[in-house]
């Protein structure tokens, strides 16, 4: 078998036997109707209303139907939360976009303080789906480390005052990115280490208390449930254009509109800013065209000595980074496991090295392959390995890269 790192192969299959709203073969479910008060169960309501969404039905009257079970006094939590996406829903075929999203942010909005509850992965999807037209979370990779302390933490630790007691309290909200991405590497925004860093210049013998505490969204979507926090706490908004976008009907809470970064990462740099706020620490943007190169953009800022109040520049690498190029390779080790366990069947003791030696224009294909065995156990294998090789896509760059990939196989 071929050898691998990190986790095995997996398939998963879902079987889906039925769809909301259908009716048994040979039966008409019945239209959408206001049941009188004590006649059906709150839940009942809110599926007869989906129900009819489903089916195309006067999106008005659902609305009739989803306010009625709202106000239901029996109604419970996860039932109003229920109704509020079912209500979501009639909004948007309505025709009103805005009334849709706004009663998804509401809901979002009063579950501010639960990390978790029943409904909150539907919500999110529903949020994402109406401001981006898709509902998948785009895939992140974690990459913990201690963090020093940069100097632009030092730059950003002016911003903040002790209480009257003495006590520094550093609350950090960071959305997109990762949950450890390069900050914790490179002490980007470790503030309460430079405070402290500070005050043992000044006065080694005093202590320093430092209450720090950050919390990172790898999604927009936490914007919604941090608002009330946004105020008071240093915020930092990661965007990529692989993804990492963040929906324009947050501009308000970004250092510079939407529609101006993505005008300036279409220029295939990235850039960093920031925006001062009265009484309160500043926000600051990490942009990239591709979400491998806000390491680089994140570890430029990291060496500023003051805010970027206007947009910066970021030079970023043009041709692909090492990981994007290793997690596109390593997805299709399932077809190098294929051409492996053919030459297998004949020689179960076969192993060696296949060197890929190939290029990837700048739209993301692969434009020659070329694969070398380093045993003559496996040369049977090469035409197969260029084959599925040829089949890569990767992300799209400003410019072409040169790739030399070794695959090793052996049957332990």
């Amino acid at each position: 078998m071929m050898k691998q790192f990190g986790r095995g192969f997996v398939l998963v299959s879902t079987f889906v036997l039925g769809c909301a709203g259908e009716s048994p073969e040979g039966t008409e479910a019945p239209a959408i109707q206001a049941a009188p008060a004590g006649e059906a169960s709150v839940a009942l309501r809110i599926e007869r209303v989906a129900r009819a969404l489903d089916r195309g039905e006067d999106p008005k009257q659902a609305l009739v139907e989803i306010d009625t079970a709202l106000a239901h006094p029996a109604a419970t939590v996860t039932e109003r939360d229920e109704a509020a996406l079912v209500r979501s829903r009639a909004l948007e075929a309505t025709g009103d976009a805005e009334g849709a999203i706004t009663a998804v942010e509401n809901l979002l909005a009063t579950h501010a303080g639960d990390r978790e509850w029943a409904l909150s992965s539907e919500a999110e999807k529903r949020l994402r789906k109406l401001l981006t037209g898709s509902e998948d979370t785009p895939k992140r990779r974690l990459t913990p480390a201690e963090p020093p302390v940069s100097i632009f933490a030092g730059a950003l630790a002016k911003f903040f005052s002790p209480d009257a007691g003495g006590r520094y309290r550093v609350r950090v909200l960071a959305f997109g990115g990762d949950r450890n991405f390069s900050s914790d590497r490179i002490g980007t925004f470790n503030v309460g280490g430079a405070i402290r860093a500070e005050k043992e210049k000044t006065c080694p013998t005093c202590e320093v208390s430092v209450d720090s505490a950050t919390n990172r969204e790898t999604s927009w979507i936490g914007i919604v449930r941090a608002r009330a926090e946004l105020a008071s706490a240093l915020v930092v908004y990661y965007y990529d254009l692989e993804g990492g976008e963040i929906p324009a009907r947050y501009d308000a809470e970004l250092p510079l509109p939407t529609a101006e970064i993505k005008a300036m990462l279409g220029k295939g740099k990235g850039l960093v800013a920031a925006k001062k706020r009265s009484g309160a620490p500043p926000v600051i943007l990490i942009a990239a065209p591709r979400f491998a190169q806000l390491d680089n953009v994140e570890t430029t800022l990291a060496g500023m000595d003051e805010l970027p109040l206007e947009a910066t520049s970021v030079e970023v690498p043009e041709s692909l980074e090492a990981e994007e190029i290793q997690a596109v390779v390593r997805s299709h080790f399932g077809a190098f496991r294929g051409c492996y366990e053919a030459v297998l069947q004949t020689n179960p003791a076969a192993q060696g090295r296949i060197s890929l030696d190939f290029k990837v224009d700048t739209d993301g294909h692969v434009v020659s392959m070329k694969a070398t065995a380093d045993s003559p156990a496996i040369q049977s294998m090469e035409t197969c390995m260029r084959d599925a090789g040829q089949t890569l896509v990767f992300p799209a760059a400003t410019k072409e890269t040169t790739v030399v990939y070794p695959v090793l196989f052996t049957p332990g």
